[in-house]
């Protein structure tokens, strides 16, 4: 196994480490949703299993780095109010 590949498998095993001792937490649909897309990906597409686990990882990245907040995910108010703005102009 490359080392490439063995730093990944070594990621993926801490990410379902956390994920499995934070069971008890309700932990997001999300990191599960990446986790598992991860899995999936881990044999065959290694930089598409580095995304997921990248986004696996944005939560606590985000709290690290404050600059991510452009990727932070908006409120349903913010929705509503930008599609009224959007919506109004073509109706």
């Amino acid at each position: 196994m490359s080392d490439e590949l063995a730093k990944l498998v070594r990621r993926f095993e801490e990410r379902l480490v956390h994920l499995e001792a934070s069971a008890h937490e309700g932990l997001s649909h999300w990191k599960r949703f990446h986790l598992y897309n991860a899995l999936n990906a881990l044999e065959d597409d290694h930089s598409a299993a580095e995304l997921h686990l990248d986004e696996f990882d944005r939560a606590e990245l985000a709290k690290e780095y404050p600059e991510m907040e452009a990727d932070k995910v908006p409120t349903v108010e913010e929705i509503r109010s930008r599609f009224d703005m959007i919506a109004g102009g073509m109706l």
